[in-house]
C-alpha cells in the first residue's frame, strides 16, 4: 500500500476518534462553565497531558527543530533550556495561586481573573481584546501541518489549510472543556511514541567517524556555538539564555495554557497535573535534537518551515511516516483546539456580557461560537498568506510578533495579582500600557538591532512594565505611609 493511502487511512481514522470525543464531550457542556473550564470532575493526570499538549505544539515538533537545522545548537539551547527552564518556573510559581483565586471568583478564562482580581471592567475588556492575537498562533500550527500533511496525502497545502479549519472549529464547537481535555490525552499519549520515534532516528549520528559535532562544524562553525552571530535571533548570551528564559516564564500566562489550572479540583491534583505535564515535556522537548538530525542527513538545503516534512519523508518508512505524521497532528491540533476554546470562552464569558449585560448563558455560548466561525475564516486567510510569504523566513516569527505580545501584557497582572496583593489597579493598568507601548514601539521604530526578535520585544516590554510596577508599589506604599 502506498505511504498517500496509509496517510489518509492514519488521518480518516484520528478525526474520527477525535470527532467522536467532541460529539461526547457536548453533552456535558450545557452553560459557559462547563464549555470553558469542565465539570470539576477531571482526572489531573489528563488535565496534565492536555497541559503539555497545549505547550508542546507543532512549533516545537516541526518548525523549532527547523530553526535548529538553520542556526543550530544556539537555537537549541535557546528553546530547549533556557525557555523550557522558563516554563517549568512559570508553571509551578503561577498554577496554584491561579487556581486558588480563580476558584474564588468563579473566574473562567484569564481576562475575567484579571479584571476581578483588580475590580476593573476595563482591564478585564483590554485583555479580552488582547486575547484576540492568539489568531497569529492558530495561523502558525494551521500552516505547518498543511505543509506537512500536504506532502503526505498529496494535496496542495491550501486544500488542506481550509479542510484542517473547519474540522478544527467544529469540533471546538460542539465539544467544549471536557472533550478537549480527554481529545488533548489521547493526543499527548501519541505524542509521546512519536517524539521517542523522532529523537531515536538520529541517534546512531552521535558515535562513528567523524562525530556529530565534526560534521556539522564541517558545515558551518556557527552551528556548534552557544550563539550564532550569523543568525537573526540568537546572535549572543541576552537573546539565547536570558530573553528565552524571560519569555518561558511569561508563557505559562497564554490564556490557553494558565487556564488550564482551572479545570483542576484541589491542591492535591494540582501535585500531579503538574507533575504529569512536565514529565511529558522533558521528553517533548528533546524533539528539537531532530533539527541536528535533519541538517546531517537532508541533501542541499531547506526552508525553516519545510524540514521536518522533508526529513520525515527521508528517513522513515511509509508506515512510520502515517505514525509520525499522526502525532504532529496531535500536536498541531491539540494547541489549536486549545486556542480556538480559550478564545470562545473568552467571547461568551467577557465580551458578551460586556457588550450586552443579561445576555443568558445560552446566548452568550451561542454568539460565541458564531464569533469562531470568523476567527476560523481569518485565520485559514492568513495561513494561506503565510505559505507564500513567511514573515522573517518562518511563519514561527509571525505567531511571536502576536502572542508574545499577548503574554507580555499578561504576565505583569498576574503575577502582581498571585504575590503583589497591595498593588493597585491604577499601578498595573500604567504597567500594562507600558508594555504594550514599549513592544509596539521596539517594533516599528526598529529601536535596537535586535528589535527583529520577538523574544527581545517581550523581554524589554516586561523589564520596561516591571519598572512601572516597582516606582508605583513605592509610591502607594509612601502614601500610605
Amino acid at each position: 500500500m502506498s505511504v498517500v493511502a496509509l496517510g489518509w487511512i492514519g488521518v480518516i481514522a484520528y478525526f474520527l476518534v477525535t470527532v467522536t470525543l467532541a460529539i461526547l464531550g457536548a453533552r456535558r457542556s450545557r452553560s459557559v462553565a462547563t464549555y470553558a473550564v469542565g465539570s470539576g470532575q477531571l482526572p489531573p493526570a489528563a488535565i496534565g497531558l492536555s497541559l503539555v499538549a497545549q505547550l508542546t505544539s507543532v512549533a516545537t515538533f516541526v518548525v523549532n527543530p527547523g530553526l535548529v537545522y538553520a542556526y543550530g545548537v544556539s537555537a537549541l539551547l535557546g528553546y530547549g533550556v533556557a525557555a523550557g527552564s522558563g516554563i517549568m518556573l512559570g508553571l509551578v510559581f503561577f498554577s496554584r495561586r491561579f487556581r486558588t483565586h480563580g476558584v474564588g471568583v468563579a473566574a473562567l478564562t484569564v481576562p475575567q481573573w484579571i479584571g476581578t482580581r483588580f475590580q476593573s471592567p476595563a482591564l478585564r475588556l483590554a485583555f479580552a481584546v488582547l486575547s484576540l492575537a492568539l489568531v497569529t498562533f492558530a495561523t502558525l500550527i494551521i500552516v505547518a501541518l498543511s505543509l506537512v500533511l500536504a506532502r503526505l496525502l498529496a494535496l496542495p497545502p491550501n486544500t488542506v489549510v481550509i479542510g484542517l479549519t473547519v474540522i478544527v472549529v467544529a469540533s471546538v464547537m460542539v465539544g467544549g472543556a471536557t472533550a478537549h481535555v480527554w481529545i488533548n490525552a489521547v493526543q499527548a499519549t501519541i505524542m509521546l511514541v512519536v517524539a521517542v520515534m523522532m529523537i531515536g532516528a538520529g541517534v546512531s549520528l552521535i558515535g562513528g567517524e567523524p562525530g556529530l559535532w565534526a560534521r556539522l562544524g564541517a558545515i558551518d562553525p556557527n552551528l556548534l556555538g552557544a550563539t550564532n552571530p550569523a543568525s537573526p535571533y540568537f546572535r549572543n548570551v541576552f537573546e539565547v539564555f536570558f530573553c528565552n528564559f524571560i519569555v518561558g516564564i511569561a508563557i505559562v500566562c497564554q490564556p490557553h495554557v494558565i487556564s488550564k489550572a482551572l479545570y483542576v479540583s484541589d491542591d492535591r491534583g494540582m501535585r500531579r497535573y503538574l507533575a504529569t505535564a512536565m514529565l511529558c515535556g522533558v521528553v517533548f522537548t528533546g524533539v528539537l535534537v531532530t533539527g541536528l538530525w535533519a541538517r546531517l542527513q537532508l541533501p542541499g538545503v531547506w526552508p525553516i518551515d519545510r524540514v521536518v516534512s522533508a526529513w520525515l519523508a527521508t528517513v522513515f518508512s511509509p508506515a512510520s511516516q502515517v505514525l509520525v505524521t499522526v502525532g504532529l497532528l496531535c500536536a498541531g491540533l491539540s494547541t489549536l483546539e486549545g486556542i480556538l476554546l480559550a478564545l470562545t470562552a473568552t467571547v461568551a464569558a467577557d465580551l458578551v456580557p460586556m457588550i450586552a449585560p443579561g445576555t443568558s448563558d445560552r446566548r452568550a455560548l451561542i454568539s460565541a461560537r458564531a464569533v469562531l466561525v470568523v476567527i476560523g475564516a481569518i485565520t485559514a486567510w492568513l495561513a494561506i498568506w503565510q505559505i507564500d510569504h513567511p514573515t522573517g523566513g518562518t511563519v514561527a516569527i509571525f505567531a511571536q510578533y502576536g502572542v508574545y505580545l499577548l503574554f507580555s501584557a499578561s504576565f505583569l497582572p498576574l503575577a502582581c495579582g498571585m504575590f503583589l496583593p497591595k498593588v493597585g489597579s491604577n499601578v498595573v493598568s500604567l504597567a500594562v500600557l507600558a508594555v504594550v507601548v514599549t513592544y509596539v514601539t521596539m517594533s516599528v521604530w526598529k529601536l535596537t538591532t535586535m528589535s527583529n526578535n520577538p523574544a527581545v520585544l517581550a523581554t524589554s516590554a516586561i523589564l520596561v512594565g516591571g519598572l512601572v510596577i516597582v516606582v508605583g508599589a513605592w509610591r502607594q506604599a509612601r502614601a500610605e505611609a
